[in-house]
């Protein structure tokens, strides 16, 4: 059996292990819930308001594909990522699982391909339940030909918090703690990403700024809408500060220089915060997994 080979069946243990655990279904019947629930009171309430003009109708599926990802998407990698290495040393299984012909390379890869895998398939049901919202309360929807890459943006900015809660799993070995302290880490990191951004609006001074992008769920917030900015032209009303970085139209002002040069500015730094977290990360689960010995099951 070539290593492939060994990659893939963990990779499919590994589905069949979180497809088993009540909480992910849980999360994943409440995210498109969530979904169907904002839309309907989106097109309820807020039709002829500033929110929801006929302008703004054809792109609403843009709202329904993001609006979940700040938070639900994130706590389901979270839920994820966090149980893929830690459950096996807390069942004793670590042990007879490396026991087999397998390098302990092949062994993470294919727990790590196996939960990303599963966190893609959610993400597509929840872009597809989105744009399917979309589409049957606001009538035809325009620009759809972005979503395949709105969907894969999305995939990449949740490498962040899956990739941290990997790392946590492996280096804890407690799937409780290790979820628990990622998910402080997204609650935590979403408190002070805001404090930054009015800090940075009262005193304007740069240090904010930066600070402000360089938290974690910066890059996993605004790398997808920053894609949708640069990829397509929406109306600009009150619908965009739903999805936007806050702090653009305020460097647009201060720095005299079109909004449009700054999305692709952010764009690219979004782009390498999110893979320098998640390579960091990734890095430090593999020391972890190669410098230190398989242990017994846990108490």
């Amino acid at each position: 059996m070539g290593t492939l080979r060994r990659v893939a069946v963990i990779t499919g243990y590994e589905w069949r292990r979180a497809l088993a655990k009540k909480s992910v279904l849980a999360l994943i019947i409440l995210a498109v819930a969530v979904q169907t629930l904002i839309l309907t009171l989106y097109s309820q309430f807020t039709a002829g308001t500033m929110f929801l003009t006929e302008e703004v109708k054809p792109f609403m599926w843009i709202l329904g594909v993001l609006q979940g990802q700040g938070l639900f998407v994130q706590l389901i990698a979270i839920i994820i990522a966090g149980s893929t290495m830690s459950e096996e040393y807390e069942h004793g299984t670590a042990d007879i699982l490396l026991s087999k012909p397998i390098t302990r390379v092949e062994y993470l890869s294919g727990k790590f391909l196996g939960g990303f895998s599963l966190l893609a398939l959610v993400e597509a049901l929840t872009t597809v339940v989105g744009v399917i919202l979309a589409s049957w309360f606001f009538g035809p929807q325009n620009s759809l030909q972005h979503v395949p890459l709105m969907f894969l943006a999305i995939i990449y900015s949740t490498l962040i918090f899956f990739c941290l809660s990997f790392m946590f799993s492996e280096a804890l070995r407690r799937n409780t703690l290790a979820m628990l302290i990622a998910l402080a880490i997204l609650i935590a990191s979403s408190i002070i990403s805001q404090l930054l951004v009015e800090l940075y609006r009262m005193t304007g001074e740069y240090l904010y700024f930066y600070l402000s992008r360089g938290i974690p769920t910066w890059g996993s917030n605004y790398f997808p809408s920053l894609l949708m900015r640069e990829l397509m032209t929406i109306p600009s009303t009150a619908f965009l500060n739903l999805i936007n970085d806050p702090l653009i139209p305020i460097e647009a002002t201060k720095r005299g220089v079109s909004e449009a040069i700054l999305v692709r500015e952010a764009l690219q730094q979004a782009a390498i915060i999110v893979a320098i977290y998640a390579i960091i990360f990734i890095l430090v689960a593999v020391y972890r997994l190669l410098k230190s010995d398989v242990t017994k099951k846990t108490a």
